[in-house]
């Protein structure tokens, strides 16, 4: 009971003093309803940014990929022979194949 009773008062100390009035109970009803209850809130919001984020991140890595996948094609179609023996450890009949590790 003597809490109702402080918390009275001291509501009544604001409304006295301009800062308890009708606009900013509902400037604060308002900030309150779109941080928490608005489908667009601010946890949403949030996790949407980071997910973008991890997305961007991932746009650059498969750009980094691709430049080497097509580095990569670029060199074999330059020296296909190259490719086969390095890649396929391929030879031609007459050659003995060391191997080196």
């Amino acid at each position: 009971m003597k809490r109702l009773h402080s918390l009275r008062k001291v509501v009544a100390d604001l409304m006295t003093s301009g800062w308890l009035n009708k606009y900013t109970v509902s400037a604060s009803l308002f900030v309150v309803w779109m941080l928490f209850f608005d489908k667009h809130n601010f946890f949403t919001q949030w996790s949407l940014k980071a997910s973008v984020f991890n997305l961007e991140q991932s746009i650059e890595e498969y750009k980094q990929q691709l430049a080497e996948a097509e580095a990569a094609h670029k060199d074999l179609m330059n020296n296909k022979e190259k490719f086969a023996r390095e890649k396929y450890l391929m030879h031609k009949p007459d050659e003995d194949l060391f191997l080196f590790q």
